[in-house]
């Protein structure tokens, strides 16, 4: 090429941003969750980012695919497009497949009874963090899904919300006579305490939302009233608010009925997600309204002892999740950086068109938008609406159109196809009954493996019988060297190298030195420049081995815990060296 003479050369143009209400509000300097070990404990995109193996450009989060990971926009479950609602039905699946759908259903069993997470003003903030958790590990198997909220009171405008469109296998699926779900995407999908499927009994006790119960909870004046005091003792000063959100909430627990019934066993039924999304937007919405910025991290029911137990205390421990107290669940940064939620579903005189093709405009009176009805369900009082489903209602019940148009979901990108989650499901289901072990789904985000030692002495002591002796501290500090877990990456390997994804942001935040030192020395040599420092070092002294501090606050935590897989670690390392002791024998 000639000296001077112009190249032409393609620029490739930065990816789109995130639309504008989908904008992360910067989080002060000193909020949590900016920098984590584990991405179920971020409050921030950047925080996420290396975990989706993403790289921080211009001030977005990149992906590997060129697109910005930005906050989920949670809608209604009805709003969804089809390729939204199929990527939502399948992340679920392969959560379902992989095992980690029942470990944080787990979680929430764990605290069933007994907590801080139930029957008192710990519940709205435990349960906001939950589904945080629960999110990010959908968004790991694909960040465009976010937990979409259902509104019931869209089916309970109907004469039997029963036959709402939302229990068809378009949605939540469909029950047998005996209430199992065995069509939809959630076929089959085998309980935590062993039942094929799920069980529903909907309609045969409570009932679902209605536009009065969240008006009274919106226009509600004091923290008392919101985070409630729902299971008081005699000597409470405060009246009992039947209209808080905690107990009508438990109305939609009943309606659906089976094991969406008891807080035991409610994790199994994917719609426990969707309705305490929706839960969680009424919540949002009135801190929105009744609460300037400021106050709503702050603002917190008394810690009163005849109003309800210490596990709801303002400053007591958020169980199972570490390190966290029931206020932090009052953070900004959830609806700062994490999630948004979209309006709910509306229509006017004007505009008599609710958005999507699941649902109506009901124009009499106060226009506002009900769910549609399913293939021979009851349509009584809706005759000269668009109430049916691809149908027509003729005599009360939903009927075939005699010419049927096909009707598309705004936006549309590709027809609805769950072929590929059942034949998962199904496949799933064969293997298990068969004894086989069931392969995880490869992930668009590599998923984190929870499975790092502490500190660089944890080999020296469990080669000692340290995992025995302290295995409350072992079993937790050093999982992998106990065998409590297994770890991605070469326990026995000389080669140098960062184990975690995080350590190039631990290492900007100064914790290659100071109370991080021996996490950092074990995971992240390379960002701190520790190669040329043999481990043994800084175990051994004058030929002795460092035993471990374990601080007794630490043993009882762990002895007191509802924490499944922290039970089951500490058993493992016990169970791990008892058997390494006999074969050295």
């Amino acid at each position: 090429m000639r000296r001077g003479q112009a190249t032409n050369r393609v620029i490739a143009a930065p990816p789109a941003g995130p639309p504008e209400w989908l904008l992360p509000i910067p989080v002060p300097p000193n909020a949590r969750g900016q920098v984590a070990y584990h991405p179920y404990d971020c409050m921030t995109l950047a925080c996420l980012c290396p975990f989706f193996a993403g790289q921080i450009r211009g001030g977005n989060c990149v992906l590997s695919n060129g697109v910005i990971l930005q906050m989920a926009y949670r809608k209604e479950y009805r709003m969804l497009t089809d390729d939204e609602r199929n990527r939502w039905h399948n992340a679920l699946a392969t959560l379902k497949a992989n095992g980690e759908y029942d470990r944080l259903s787990r979680q929430h069993l764990d605290v069933g009874t007994g907590s801080g997470a139930h029957s008192g003003p710990g519940f709205l903030p435990w349960h906001r963090e939950y589904l945080k958790r629960f999110e990010i590990a959908l968004r790991m198997v694909d960040p465009t899904v976010a937990i979409p909220y259902w509104d019931s009171v869209l089916d309970n405008y109907l004469p039997n919300p029963r036959d709402s469109i939302l229990f068809s296998n378009l949605f939540a699926g469909e029950t047998d006579f005996y209430g199992n779900v065995i069509q939809g995407p959630f076929a089959y999908w085998r309980t935590l305490e062993g039942r094929s499927t799920i069980l529903r009994q909907l309609g045969f006790e409570g009932s679902l939302f209605n536009e009065n119960q969240l008006n009274n909870v919106v226009a509600q004046n004091t923290i008392e009233n919101t985070l409630a005091y729902t299971a008081p003792l005699p000597g409470c000063p405060y009246p009992n608010n039947y209209g808080a959100i905690e107990y009508i909430h438990s109305n939609i627990h009943l309606w659906v009925g089976g094991d969406m019934k008891p807080p035991t066993t409610s994790a199994n039924e994917p719609l426990f997600f969707m309705h305490h999304s929706f839960v969680d937007y009424i919540w949002e919405l009135w801190r929105q309204l009744k609460q300037p910025r400021w106050l709503r991290e702050v603002a917190y029911s008394n810690d009163h002892g005849y109003c309800t137990n210490q596990l709801h205390f303002s400053w007591a421990y958020m169980r199972p999740f570490p390190y966290l107290q029931n206020r932090d669940g009052l953070s900004n940064s959830y609806t700062d950086q994490m999630y948004r939620y979209a309006p709910r579903p509306s229509c006017s005189l004007q505009n008599p068109n609710c958005g999507s093709p699941y649902l109506f405009c009901d124009t009499r009176g106060y226009p506002h938008c009900v769910a549609k009805v399913k293939m021979n369900g009851n349509c009584q009082g809706f005759e000269n609406f668009d109430v049916c489903y691809n149908g027509r209602c003729w005599w009360g019940r939903c009927v075939p159109n005699n010419r049927m148009l096909s009707s598309k979901t705004l936006k549309n990108v590709r027809p609805m196809n769950n072929s590929l989650a059942m034949e998962l499901l199904l496949s799933t289901i064969e293997q298990r009954e068969m004894g086989h072990p069931v392969k995880p789904l490869k992930s668009m985000a590599p998923v984190f493996h929870n499975c790092h030692n502490r500190s660089p002495c944890c080999r020296f002591w469990a080669e000692q019988g340290l995992c025995n002796v302290q295995s409350e501290y072992m079993g937790i500090y050093c999982a992998p060297s106990c065998g409590a877990c297994t770890p991605t990456y070469n326990l026995t390997s000389v080669h140098c190298v960062d184990l975690h994804p995080m350590c190039e942001q631990f290492k900007a935040q100064g914790l290659c030195k100071g109370k991080s030192e021996d996490f950092m020395r074990e995971n992240c040599r390379v960002s701190c420049r520790m190669c040329g420092v043999q481990q043994e070092n800084h175990c051994y002294r004058n030929g002795m081995l460092i035993p471990p501090v374990v601080p007794k606050d630490l043993v009882f935590s762990v002895q007191d815990t509802n924490d499944s897989e922290i039970k089951e670690r500490v058993r493992i390392a016990k169970r791990s060296i008892k058997r390494r002791k006999i074969i050295m024998s």
